[in-house]
């Protein structure tokens, strides 16, 4: 007989440093529904989360729940499986600005699914939820820590803190965190200025970019061509007081902050020349409001020639004639105005 050399592959664990999270579960939100008909969209914040932590030297990565269609389970054994990673971070925000709440299901079952595999994992879970009630997220949630403000610095800050093995976290701000059996807090730190430079699109390639599509509704005039599909930000937070409104809890106030339109058009023409896409959701909590910002990016895409399919969130009285025009030869075809109640007692 002959001898048949064989070489097997040894593979190790991916190293990180943060590895994002998006949770959910399509399956038991849609059950079979969620194979074709539902909308699977990505986690553009932590695509931006992403973003902001690899231009400071982390090593990044990020898991989709509900694009690959993983159970809770599912992705606590990935992450054990896979990966060696000093921090995970749950980002819980909702397919619309104030669906974190419903998200937190998923979230805290995924947490504490790792939990049980893995019991020495950190976990940080930031969010619209975790923002406004982060106490309770800590007492309630198998978690490490809470973010209570808008996340990227204050990951950044805890990553660094555990990769040096350094366990004192009380100067790092907007956080909650356990000390011994007490759970202690820190001041809420500033908003992030320069996002422009320091935090200038989503992170795509960490995305599986083939597994998204579109509402139904969205792609009604082009129905069977609802992929690609993708969500993306070109502003923050919302300048309006609503008191029945938890949008602006990451950001612990009314606030502001517009990416430019040459940053916004850049990451345009990457997302339709690289991936092909023509779907898109401004998911801004509030796009049409700035005149020189909406004509801006409006202009830069009409200008491109790009045939998109573009829907984002407006306010009735936000909606100028001015605007419409533009924001149709652009590919707007859709504006979701928040009605909320005629009456200020339901409100």
């Amino acid at each position: 007989g002959r001898w048949v050399a064989i070489t097997t592959k040894i593979t190790s664990k991916e190293e990180l440093d943060v590895l994002l999270v998006n949770p959910g579960s399509r399956a038991a939100v849609y059950q079979s529904l969620g194979n074709k008909f539902s909308a699977i969209e990505p986690p553009s914040l932590a695509g931006l989360f992403a973003t902001y932590l690899m231009k400071n030297g982390m090593r990044v990565g990020l898991v989709d729940a509900p694009a690959h269609n993983l159970s809770p389970e599912d992705v606590a054994k990935m992450i054990v499986s896979d990966y060696k990673v000093n921090l995970v971070v749950m980002v819980v925000y909702g397919f619309q600005p104030s669906a974190s709440t419903q998200n937190m299901t998923a979230a805290g079952e995924t947490c504490r699914a790792i939990k049980q595999l893995a019991g020495d994992t950190n976990i940080l879970m930031t969010g619209t939820h975790p923002s406004a009630l982060p106490k309770r997220t800590m007492e309630e949630e198998d978690v490490d820590f809470v973010c209570n403000r808008e996340g990227p610095e204050t990951i950044l800050m805890v990553a660094a803190a555990l990769k040096e093995k350094v366990r004192d976290f009380s100067k790092i701000p907007s956080l909650w965190y356990k000390d011994e059996d007490c759970i202690k807090s820190t001041p809420a730190g500033s908003l992030m200025d320069g996002i422009d430079e320091k935090m200038p699109g989503a992170a795509w390639n960490l995305f599986p970019m083939d597994k998204y599509r579109a509402h139904n509704w969205h792609c009604f005039e082009d129905i069977d061509n609802r992929q690609p599909y993708i969500s993306m930000h070109t502003t923050l937070g919302c300048p309006y007081k609503c008191t029945f409104c938890c949008i602006n809890a990451p950001f612990g106030k009314p606030s502001y902050r517009m990416w430019s339109p040459d940053t916004v058009i850049d990451e345009i023409d990457l997302l339709v020349n690289k991936y092909g896409v023509r779907n898109i959701k401004f998911v801004d909590e509030m796009f049409v409001l700035n005149r020189s910002h909406v004509i801006g990016i409006c202009d830069r895409i009409i200008q491109r020639g790009y045939n998109l399919n573009i829907w984002a969130y407006a306010r009735v009285d936000t909606v100028k004639d001015e605007f419409l025009e533009k924001l149709q030869m652009a590919g707007v075809r859709w504006l979701a105005l928040g009605i909320e109640s005629g009456s200020k007692h339901v409100r």
